[in-house]
C-alpha cells in the first residue's frame, strides 16, 4: 500500500498557547484535532491538586508507618544474607573473584 503525502498535516497549533505541536504520524494528528488536545506543557498546567490532598502528603509519616517500613527492610537485608550464604552470591547480581 501506497504511503500517502501529507506536508502540511503534520502541524497544529495548541488550542490553549497558540503553540506548535508537531505530529509523526497521520492517525496521531487526526485523532489529536478530533478531540481538540493541548499540548503537554498546557496539560500540566491544567492538572490540579486539592488542598486536602496536599496537606495530606506534608504531614509526616505516622510512627507505626516508620516501624513497617523499618521492619521491612530488615527482612529484605536478611533475605539477602541467607541467600549470599546459601548460593554464595546474590541471584540477580554476580560477584566477580
Amino acid at each position: 500500500m501506497r504511503k500517502r503525502h501529507w506536508k502540511d498535516r503534520k502541524n497544529r497549533k495548541c488550542p490553549d498557547c497558540r503553540r506548535m505541536i508537531t505530529y509523526t504520524r497521520k492517525d496521531n494528528f487526526d485523532r489529536a484535532v478530533g478531540n481538540n488536545s493541548v499540548c503537554k506543557s498546557c496539560a500540566q498546567i491544567d492538572r490540579k491538586v486539592s488542598m486536602e490532598v496536599i496537606e495530606k502528603m506534608r504531614k509526616p509519616k505516622a510512627v507505626k508507618h516508620k516501624k513497617n517500613i523499618s521492619r521491612a527492610m530488615i527482612l529484605y537485608h536478611q533475605n539477602k544474607k541467607e541467600e549470599l550464604e546459601q548460593y554464595g552470591t546474590y541471584r540477580q547480581q554476580t560477584i566477580k573473584s
